[in-house]
């Protein structure tokens, strides 16, 4: 993540192409390739959402929550979203994101409730493990139960 001053700098996602497929091991090369995604993500989605909100709450966030930030802090990534993230543990929104919280660890894993929850990003996920291993199971005549073995 890059900050210039109190603006985010959106950066491109990494050249995938750094790591042939053929130098490691499968696992090890799509855990970096999501790694990489996950990154850009962060960086060049969730990070301009955190800068703007800083944006709108910036007397609250840089001069008022206790006390204002060192003249030579106020550009440190880390420093600002802390206080932004003071604030909004602050706010009711988040106390009514930790009692929902609450209420999701109390359900079940397998129950059609948690079907609500993410399900773009659950079909996805379902969709990347199925693949795994099915790529690995097509391959275990060679491999034998050096990738996932038995427990």
């Amino acid at each position: 993540m890059n900050k210039l001053g109190t603006s985010h700098v959106l950066m491109p996602p990494p050249n995938r192409d750094n790591i042939p497929s053929y130098l490691g091991h499968p696992n090890f090369l799509t855990a970096m390739d999501s790694l990489w995604a996950y990154e850009h993500w962060v960086n060049n989605i969730v990070m301009p959402i955190a800068f703007q909100w800083i944006a709108e709450h910036y007397q609250k966030v840089y001069y008022h929550s206790p006390d204002e930030i060192p003249e030579e802090l106020k550009d440190d990534v880390g420093v600002v979203i802390a206080r932004a993230f003071g604030l909004v543990r602050q706010t009711e929104a988040y106390a009514k994101s930790l009692k929902k919280t609450e209420e999701f660890r109390r359900i079940k894993p397998d129950s059609p409730d948690i079907a609500i929850l993410n399900p773009v990003w659950t079909r996805i996920t379902d969709s990347i493990r199925q693949a795994t291993m099915d790529s690995f199971e097509r391959e275990e005549q060679f491999l034998d139960d050096t990738i996932f073995p038995d427990e």
